[in-house]
């Protein structure tokens, strides 16, 4: 086998660990936040925590413990793919994804307009 050969050989098999992790990496994440999504869901009830508007969760209220933090790394992992993948900004997606978060919030959660006021949907 030729040096070029090798070569291609070592780089093709790093693509495929490549893609295969961020495959893994990526279903890790979804299932962590489908996890989560009732418990996130309670505190948005009790206002304890509120959407802000670059995607993210924010306490309204101390009481969340870890669990904002844990959704907020894991939303900021998938902001940051998704840019990858479309060629936006991570802030964008997330400001994007803010949005929809929005709209498709219950009456009576927190939400942060664009212009950083807070106010209940």
């Amino acid at each position: 086998m030729t040096m070029k050969a090798r070569l291609f050989t070592l780089f093709a098999a790093l693509c495929l660990c490549a893609v295969t992790a961020f495959a893994e990496n990526a279903a890790d994440i979804r299932r962590r936040m489908e996890q989560r999504l009732p418990q996130i869901d309670a505190l948005k009830a009790q206002e304890i925590l509120g959407e802000n508007n670059r995607g993210f969760l924010d306490e309204r209220k101390a009481g969340s413990g870890a669990l904002a933090a844990e959704e907020n790394r894991d939303r900021e992992a998938v902001y940051a793919l998704i840019a990858r993948e479309t060629g936006a900004t991570a802030d964008a997606v997330g400001r994007a994804r803010a949005r929809q978060i929005t709209a498709n919030s219950k009456p009576g959660v927190w939400v942060q307009d664009e212009s950083g006021a807070w106010r209940k949907k």
